[in-house]
């Protein structure tokens, strides 16, 4: 389990990658991501629970912190993991939430995710598509594409 001083690490590092965009910008980057997402056709289903690997810890006191009603601090930590985690590892965690059905937590990753540099955006969406994760990949590559437009 993470120490205290880990997690706040990771709170502060949250925070200052959300400072200057208001209050509601992890709700409303998450709410155009799932418009995105309502667009596409073709939705593949979520791969069997064999396939998709646990999430990370941090990922998990996400989760918790949802059940918990503390939207704030789980959407935090998804920020955390969608800006900074590597895209294997942001492949891993949308596949489990998506088999564990926390898709709101899939997409606030996801979501993150879209405003990455554009290569790190490529390079997610390739593993999204390696991983057969097809949905997923179309819809990271149109939230990324309205953030720009």
């Amino acid at each position: 389990m993470a120490s205290l001083d880990s997690a706040l690490e990771i709170w502060r590092e949250a925070s200052v990658s959300r400072q200057g965009l208001g209050e509601d910008a992890v709700p409303s980057q998450i709410a155009r991501f799932q418009a995105a997402r309502r667009r596409q056709s073709g939705m593949t289903p979520p791969p069997r629970p064999a396939e998709a690997s646990a999430p990370t810890p941090i990922a998990d006191d996400a989760i918790r912190h949802l059940k918990a009603g503390r939207e704030s601090d789980a959407l935090s930590l998804l920020w955390h993991i969608g800006q900074t985690h590597t895209p294997g590892e942001i492949r891993d965690v949308v596949a489990a939430y998506s088999v564990a059905r926390e898709t709101e937590a899939a997409d606030a990753v996801l979501a993150a995710a879209s405003g990455r540099r554009t290569e790190d955006i490529l390079r997610i969406t390739a593993s999204l598509l390696e991983a057969k994760r097809y949905s997923d990949a179309t819809a990271l590559v149109d939230a990324a594409v309205q953030r720009i437009g």
